[in-house]
């Protein structure tokens, strides 16, 4: 079990459903009174995906046969459930004045993190896979840099500060003074991994005698992972 630091491809999500879910046991009384058990105080995403034959009209645009080439060749190299890996979610993706902490004068490392406040209600994602150039997509081209920190609001010069693309550190120096506060601006990746050892690549009605065969995947599950299990 590893974990591979490469960006899953973007094009081939053009059909998924998913987001993030809880496990919640609930016991409900012959009164019909509820008690619920929160589980995980975190929760884990889980998306579907699905590569399927476009309309007759639409083929000629759309290269099918390439999504699930890629695919495929992630899948293998990957190991099916076996390694896990990046995936960029085009709905949640992005962190925004995110505040790390305060800084006391010594401490020098700070997690990068997303916050989704509603009403009294805080709840805090830890970010641990940050798009930046040490990341690369399947093609070998590295991402942009999206990590910006700030002090009290002000750009940080890049020189000041480093960040770890594997685990989502940001490093200072020189360290925060006494009470500045320290943000930052991100774009991230979820860790994620196959959940099945099977790829189900279904060959459709085509020219499949003349090697030209349609082919499509119903169904794919990519399921988060948590840290440290990566």
């Amino acid at each position: 079990m590893s974990f591979f630091e490469l960006e899953f491809p973007r094009q081939i999500q053009y059909r998924r459903v998913g987001g993030p879910g809880f496990s919640t046991t609930i016991n409900t009384g012959f009164s019909g009174n509820e008690n619920r058990n929160k589980n995980w105080s975190r929760a884990r995403s889980e998306w579907t995906a699905s590569i399927l034959t476009p309309a007759a009209d639409q083929r000629p645009a759309i290269s099918l046969q390439g999504f699930v080439d890629l695919l495929n060749a992630f899948f293998l190299n990957v190991g099916g459930r076996g390694d896990a890996f990046r995936l960029f979610d085009h709905v949640d993706n992005q962190a925004l004045g995110a505040i790390l902490g305060t800084g006391n004068g010594t401490a020098a490392v700070f997690q990068l993190v997303k916050t989704y406040t509603i009403g009294g209600r805080t709840y805090t994602r830890t970010i641990y896979k940050p798009i930046t150039p040490a990341v690369t997509n399947y093609q070998g081209v590295a991402l942009a840099q999206t990590v910006k920190p700030y002090f009290n609001g002000t750009p940080v010069a890049g020189g000041a500060w480093s960040v770890d693309a594997t685990t989502g550190l940001v490093t200072f120096s020189p360290v925060p003074g006494a009470g500045v506060v320290v943000t930052a601006d991100c774009q991230f990746h979820y860790p994620v991994r196959f959940d099945t050892d099977k790829l189900p690549i279904q060959v459709e009605e085509s020219d499949v005698a003349g090697g030209n065969p349609i082919v499509s995947v119903n169904s794919f599950q990519l399921l988060e992972v948590r840290a440290p299990n990566f």
